[in-house]
């Protein structure tokens, strides 16, 4: 990646309230970031975690401010930064920071084996086989949903995974222009007139709160979030799946339903590029294929076009309950 101009422009931020910053890290790699002006320090922080791998504690920031660092919740507009401002990013990746003490003899832990992020080979439905509800129930008491926008009477609830499904925010992906999946906006737009929608991204709350504030999905005027949620709501399980036995993290929608009751399982799809994610609710669960940027095939995704005409094809059902969605793409043109 050394040598490359990579840009993180969203597209979605107004050009009068937009900043456009030069970021400088190493010798010769440099980032282009259009962000809104009222992103705070920590928002550019934790993009650029996402973007080089240097952790956000790890960053100084030079250039923002004469003579000091400034501080995390400061924002470009408070600080006076214009665009074309150019900054200089310090830091290490803790790769590089442990490469050097790392013994060759270091082996991990002995451990379940974990189910590939990109492994799409799997057929059938996975068996869970161990006994979660202890853990879901100590989840659901004491869960306390962050409420952005209240739910409309009526409408059906659309649950939204972010990476891979929303957004493709890999530093390895290259041009980082393109962040967000193809007609992103359009597909929120026309899911929203018939589903309140809910993010769940298995992320921190900081660096989810940093991707939807840079994308606009929080403030957009043609569709409101209703919640979102983190990693931290998530529980661990065990399931059997072609005969192998795999530990992993799940979305239980039932954390959802207990605090949103017009929510259930006949009104709900959970959209994930993962189908791990959804093992308890393996009937509201629809898997995407994941927008990775570096595809041969990302620059003509028409995934969440085929899907917004699918659910919209639904939407007027009175109960999910009998539909089979893993044959969702035979259902639109």
């Amino acid at each position: 990646m050394e040598g490359n101009n990579l840009q993180a422009c969203t597209g979605n931020t107004d050009d009068m309230h937009s900043v456009l910053l030069t970021v400088v890290w190493k010798h010769d790699e440099q980032y282009l970031l259009q962000v809104s002006k009222y992103t705070t320090v920590l928002s550019i922080k934790l993009l650029l975690e996402e973007i080089t791998l240097v952790d956000k504690e790890c960053q100084k920031l030079l250039g923002l401010v004469k003579g000091r660092l400034p501080d995390n919740h400061e924002t470009l507009e408070s600080l006076g930064i214009i665009s074309n401002t150019r900054i200089r990013l310090i830091g290490t990746r803790k790769a590089d920071q442990l490469r050097s003490t790392k013994s060759k003899w270091d082996e991990p832990d002995c451990h379940l084996p974990a189910i590939s992020d990109t492994d799409s080979t799997d057929t059938g439905t996975p068996v869970v086989v161990s006994n979660y509800r202890k853990r879901l129930d100590k989840v659901i008491s004491r869960v306390e949903l962050q409420v952005i926008n209240p739910p409309r009477p009526g409408r059906k609830l659309l649950v939204l995974d972010l990476d891979y499904t929303l957004l493709d925010c890999n530093p390895g992906s290259g041009d980082m222009v393109n962040m967000a999946r193809p007609g992103l906006d359009q597909f929120l737009t026309a899911a929203y007139r018939h589903y309140d929608l809910i993010v769940w991204s298995q992320t921190s709350w900081m660096v989810l709160e940093s991707k939807m504030t840079i994308l606009g999905m929080l403030t957009h005027p043609n569709y409101r979030i209703v919640s979102a949620l983190n990693s931290s709501m998530m529980i661990s399980v065990r399931s059997q799946r072609g005969g192998k036995v795999v530990s992993h993290h799940v979305k239980a929608l039932e954390i959802i339903w207990s605090w949103f009751s017009q929510y259930n399982y006949k009104n709900t799809v959970h959209v994930d590029d993962l189908d791990r994610n959804f093992v308890l609710n393996w009937q509201s669960g629809l898997r995407i294929r994941p927008y990775k940027r570096n595809s041969l095939r990302a620059y003509r995704d028409r995934e969440l076009e085929k899907l917004a005409q699918y659910l919209l094809l639904i939407a007027e059902l009175d109960t999910f309950e009998h539909l089979d969605h893993s044959q969702w793409k035979g259902l639109v043109g």
